[in-house]
């Protein structure tokens, strides 16, 4: 298998699952500001941080070079992008503001969790063999 296709899978497989985190946490807000108003002003807003993170972690599984760090901000907006459709189901409309501030929360949460993964990992490698 090339180490392209590897990539790919990753990313998609990151994609997925911050996807599902943000299905999940967004299915159950209403239950949330029903039960404890304060936190259903913030839940979204935790939920797609946590789905950023989620899936940015799993696009860069132990292992990865460096180099590929860009794989978890790839996967962060692609977690994004394809939970906007039911986004514009549910309320009608989908404010630009809300997708660009939202696309650059995504964008830097990939980027820094990707190259806090790939920068450990490879330390800890280096450090290893020394």
């Amino acid at each position: 298998m090339s180490p392209r296709a590897l990539g790919y899978s990753d990313v998609i497989r990151g994609a997925f699952r911050g996807f599902g985190v943000l299905f999940v946490g967004g299915i159950v807000h209403p239950l949330v500001a029903q039960v404890f108003e304060p936190l259903g002003y913030v839940w979204l807003l935790v939920v797609a941080l946590a789905a950023f993170v989620v899936a940015a972690v799993a696009a860069t599984p132990r292992g990865t070079p460096v180099a590929a760090w860009r794989q978890a901000p790839i996967a962060a907006v692609g977690s994004y992008f394809m939970i906007l459709p039911l986004v514009r189901a549910g309320s009608g409309e989908l404010p630009l503001m809300q997708l660009l501030l939202t696309t650059i929360v995504a964008v830097l949460a990939g980027v820094a969790v990707g190259l806090a993964r790939t920068g450990f990992d490879a330390s800890r490698a280096a450090s290893a063999t020394a």
